[in-house]
């Protein structure tokens, strides 16, 4: 063969190679299961070596919120859909995501965050933050060691 046919083959092949390395990969579906009578905020920290790894029912992931609202895991999901299970009578507020890269973006770390309660508890919690910089602890979990 000539050069100008491998020419062609070989930038064919990398076009082949980039196309599939740019495809976007769906969302991971993750399923919240928020317990009856739970009540304020949720956040999951992910991509924290030596912790458990979520758990998977089926396709989707399962996150099952705990009465001190925090959880840590090993997996790291850069993009999610969520579904919830709400057993609270909480409504689910301020769903947020977000994903910590290195500098060449490679993907290290990441939060999920969330609140459960009325409207009004919302707001409220919201200007908390806007206040302290943050989510707030309650005084009880820092007492107890939470």
């Amino acid at each position: 063969m000539n050069r100008k046919v491998w020419t062609t083959v070989i930038c064919a092949v990398f076009l082949i190679a980039a196309g599939a390395c740019l495809k976007h990969r769906s969302a991971s579906q993750v399923i919240v299961e928020i317990p009856p009578g739970f009540n304020g905020n949720f956040l999951l920290e992910m991509g924290v070596k030596e912790t458990p790894p979520l758990v998977m029912q089926g396709d989707a992931y399962v996150v099952t919120v705990r009465r001190n609202g925090k959880m840590i895991t090993s997996t790291l999901l850069t993009s999610s859909q969520p579904t919830f299970r709400n057993s609270s009578e909480g409504a689910v507020w301020g769903y947020s995501q977000s994903v910590s890269t290195t500098g060449a973006g490679i993907p290290v770390g990441g939060k999920i965050e969330f609140f459960v309660g009325t409207r009004k508890d919302f707001e409220a919690e919201q200007d908390r933050k806007k206040h302290s910089g943050g989510i707030s602890i309650p005084a009880e979990s820092i007492a107890a060691g939470i």
